[in-house]
């Protein structure tokens, strides 16, 4: 593996949806209040891509010091553990990608105002403080509902703030959808690393629940995904295009409630963040007709 493939492994690209599926979300809500600009736009994209690399670096480089990586670990290769890369330079790499991440916001500011800045502020810090520090986030149990928050409503309602200049309670309710997926996302994570984090301290919700927990916690987080369509479909009829998403979703919920094999769970992962590309391309496509 050379270099360039260590660092994109690192950035764990198929992650990147959770950062992506809200702006356009976003952005597709604004098109239908008639506004659009491609510029801001293009920089909240990379904002939010910049923003989740750098939480997926500061993880790699907390869980390894932490102890939360090793070699039991069942999940994909973590680059710091695997000693592809320097403790050193993970930290390096980190810094700059979030000073990339608020060198691409100060656009998002000058055009939004203090609050834009206010929040990009949380963003980074609440990026870091998810597994560094004396009270990492994740180690608390308190990842989910972060995820759910930041990658869900927030992001949406930041998106098409910066589109439109207003909020709405329909860019509200639209982001409870990515933020549940991206919760499933976590979800599998959690229950397949369920025992190295156990003996790590690291005190995810299926640790302090059980493993059953965390499976409740996939199937719950789907549906909720689709709840938001119920408001919707008066107005926006062909939005229940989103419900499609189920042919897929049913046996990937079916596997996660039979599954015993935790190493097995890497695919659930790939296809449930494949799951969130489509319930984005439906909701838009669906939202626009």
């Amino acid at each position: 593996m050379n270099r360039a493939q260590v660092w994109t492994h690192a950035a764990r690209p198929k992650t990147l949806v959770a950062g992506i599926s809200p702006a356009l979300i976003g952005a597709t809500l604004a098109i239908s209040h008639g506004v659009f600009d491609g510029t801001i736009f293009l920089f909240t994209l990379l904002t939010g891509m910049c923003i989740q690399i750098g939480t997926n670096l500061t993880n790699d480089y907390f869980d390894f010091i932490k102890g939360a990586d090793t070699s039991e670990r069942k999940g994909f290769m973590r680059v710091t553990q695997a000693g592809l890369v320097e403790p050193a330079a993970m930290k390096r790499a980190i810094v700059a990608t979030f000073a990339m991440a608020a060198l691409c916001g100060c656009y998002l500011i000058w055009h939004g105002g203090a609050m834009i800045g206010v929040m990009l502020a949380i963003y980074i810090l609440l990026s870091v403080l998810y597994t560094a520090g004396p009270f990492p986030l994740a180690y608390l149990g308190l990842g989910d509902v972060l995820v759910l928050f930041l990658y869900g409503p927030a992001a949406v309602l930041i998106t098409f703030y910066l589109q439109t200049g207003s909020v709405s309670r329909e860019a509200f309710i639209a982001g409870i959808s990515p933020g549940a997926l991206s919760m499933a996302i976590l979800a599998v994570n959690n229950v397949r690393d369920i025992d190295e984090d156990r003996k790590a301290g690291k005190k995810t919700l299926p640790v302090r629940f059980g493993r059953t927990f965390g499976k409740c916690q996939f199937l719950f987080a789907i549906l909720l995904s689709l709840f938001p369509i119920l408001f919707f479909y008066k107005d926006h009829p062909f939005s229940i295009l989103a419900f499609l998403i189920l042919i897929p979703a049913l046996p990937l919920m079916r596997f996660m409630v039979s599954n015993q094999d935790s190493r097995l769970l890497n695919q659930l992962f790939g296809k449930t963040g494949q799951l969130l590309w489509l319930y984005t391309l439906l909701f838009c496509i669906g939202w626009m007709l």
